[in-house]
Order: structure tokens, then sequence, then C-alpha cells
């Protein structure tokens, strides 16, 4: 399976090194999990790390490069044949394109590494984002029962204030 990481990232095959970065964060950000609440972000989030870690690296990208002129002559003589018109990927379904051998082994190699990369790197994100979010719902109930407690015995003791006032009037 090949992807086209510069359509993944929204951005040319001329993008620099800053774009590529700048693409990469806006696409974290945009698939956050904290931004996607009722949704599984965890397959984006694995792209878009796979796709950084192909070209943010020149010698990969050369080769993914190379790799990606010979894909993008596939897509455009198949999409031709069958009457579709290239678009710009819209969303996380899109970003993976039909069985493509890749002719390159090391670009395949390059291509794994950096999947298993992503992978990890997203599991152990997601371990930390859910155990700090436990954390914060552990300290939330706690200040929760604090604050419950403090106004109860606030209140015990206005009530009290009031009894002993109401008595000493009489």
């Amino acid at each position: 399976m090949f992807v086209d990481y510069y359509s993944l990232l929204g951005i040319p095959q001329s993008a620099t090194a800053e774009d590529i970065k700048k693409a990469y964060r806006e696409m974290s950000i945009r698939w956050h999990p904290d931004k996607n609440p009722d949704t599984d972000t965890t397959a984006a989030m694995q792209a878009i790390n796979e796709a950084y870690a192909i070209l943010k690296d020149a010698a990969k990208r050369i080769r993914y490069d190379k790799e990606y002129v010979l894909f993008r002559k596939t897509v455009e003589v198949d999409n031709s044949r069958n009457g579709r018109v290239n678009a710009n990927p819209q969303s996380q379904t899109e970003w993976t394109y039909r069985e493509y051998n890749v002719h390159d082994q090391n670009l395949q190699n390059d291509i794994e590494d950096a999947r298993e990369y992503a992978k990890d790197l997203v599991t152990a994100f997601m371990k930390e984002l859910n155990r700090t979010t436990k954390t914060a719902a552990k300290g939330a109930a706690k200040k929760a029962i604090d604050y419950t407690v403090a106004w109860v015995i606030t209140g015990l003791f206005l009530a009290f204030a009031g009894a002993l006032l109401r008595g000493c009037q009489s």
C-alpha cells in the first residue's frame, strides 16, 4: 500500500522542510483526540506521523519522491481509464490508495519503519493521554468532594450561628 504523503499533509511535492513541519503540526492539531472527542483518530494520527517520518528525512524523501513520480503516473493513467479526476483528499479514508508495488526496497523498508514508528508513537501518546485524563478526573472528583464538604460545613455553621442569634434575641 502506498500513501500519498503530500496529499495527506495537504502540501505540494515542492514543499520546503519548513512547509512540511508546519503542515505536520497543523494536521496533528486537526486530528488530535481532544479536537475530535467522538472520533477514533488513531489511524489518522499514525498516518500523519508516518508521513512526517518519511518527508522530514532528506534521504528518505529523495527515495520517496522518485517512487512518488511513478505512483502519480500510475494513478493518472488509472484515473483517465476510469474517467475519475484526481481530487485532493478531504478525509482519512482517501489517504490510502489502491495496492501499489513499491519498486525501491530501501523505500519499502523506510515506509515499514515509519509505519512502526508512527504506531508506537501514537500508542504511547494515547496511553499517556488516558493516564492524564484519569488523573485529571480523579483530581476533579477530589476537588468536588472537598468543595461539597466545605459548603456543607459552612451551611451547618451558618445554620448554627443563626439559631444562636435567634436564641439570644428571645
